[in-house]
């Protein structure tokens, strides 16, 4: 009955906007659209066939599921809403337990991160190729720590024996690591690294996405009190404002931006659960982002953490 009801809304929205369209011209319908794209159960909608499972994903991508506990990697393609399992390698070699710290902690990292670079290592202790990891990410360098050089590489190409434990590292036979870099494309790739698996549920995706609409229409708008309420109060941004700081910086900018034509446009949005300590609700959400004002423009990459409070995401680190 709950997806009847919801098929009804939906479809009676649409006819709306056409209606409106039909009466009243193309300003009216942009505006019944743009209501439409910020509610929850529009989005419930469009991702009732899609598998979330392991997040959102606009785009055609490759995930890479690497279990810390069961040292294995599950390699996954994600194609038009459905998830298949390409392969999955196992005996992994990987760090310490526990969630990386700081330097030569010996721990591999837990989080989601992208693969930056696709190396030949000069030291053939590496094996014969790598992939840098992003390693420290947003989430990590909020709760300060360090380390670099998490790496997917391979076993000394002299043949040699190595130790069953990692620096931090995830490291594969060398054949296992040859095959990998032949079924993805590394840089539509994501690393979700856990020692307990985290899934994503459509309601939580629906909700984050609904808001992330409401975020960019408050923005737009320069309606200031109504763009802060999506923050968390313990918010932090990579440029180290708390949110006491971002506040005074975004006031001084919505005051010149208030009679400005502003547009936003996301595309290629992620949306990914991400393991945590206090295993709260935390996603991470990247995206596109095409900002332009009379005054100005940006297009590039954007990354946000969000986090659920009572029935709603809240933002608690941006880029």
């Amino acid at each position: 009955m709950k997806k009847i009801l919801i098929f009804l809304t939906i479809t009676l929205s649409f006819a709306s906007i056409i209606d409106t369209y039909r009466y009243e011209g193309i300003k009216p319908t942009i505006k019944e659209i743009e209501k439409t794209i910020q509610s929850k159960n529009y989005w419930l909608n469009r991702i009732k066939n899609i598998n979330v499972k392991y997040g959102y994903y606009e785009n055609d991508s490759f995930i890479l599921l690497c279990n810390k506990t069961t040292r294995n990697l599950k390699v996954l393609k994600y194609n038009n809403g459905k998830i298949t399992q390409l392969i999955q390698f196992n005996n992994l070699i990987v760090g310490k337990p526990g969630q990386k710290q700081k330097e030569g902690d010996l721990k591999t990292p837990i989080g989601v991160y992208s693969l930056k670079y696709k190396i030949k290592p000069k030291n053939t202790f590496y094996g014969p190729l790598a992939f840098v990891t992003s390693y420290p990410n947003l989430y990590d360098q909020l709760h300060h720590r360090d380390g670099h050089g998490i790496w997917i590489h391979g076993k000394p190409l002299d043949g040699k024996s190595r130790p069953d434990l990692s620096k931090g590292c995830i490291v594969l036979n060398n054949d296992d690591l040859k095959k990998l870099a032949e079924i993805i494309n590394y840089q539509k790739t994501v690393l979700q690294i856990y020692e307990k698996p985290v899934y994503a549920s459509k309601e939580d995706i629906a909700s984050i996405l609904s808001m992330l609409y409401k975020w960019r229409d408050a923005w737009r708008k320069s309606d200031l009190n109504k763009y802060i309420s999506f923050y968390d109060k313990n918010f932090h941004r990579a440029n180290g404002y708390n949110l006491k700081r971002f506040i005074e910086y975004k006031k001084r900018v919505f005051a010149n931006k208030k009679h400005q034509k502003i547009t936003i446009f996301f595309k290629d949005i992620r949306i990914i659960p991400y393991q945590n300590p206090k295993d709260e609700k935390i996603y991470r959400v990247s995206f596109y982002e095409a900002y332009n004002s009379p005054t100005y423009t940006f297009k590039g990459n954007k990354e946000i953490f969000v986090k659920k409070e009572g029935n709603d995401f809240k933002i608690f680190i941006e880029k």
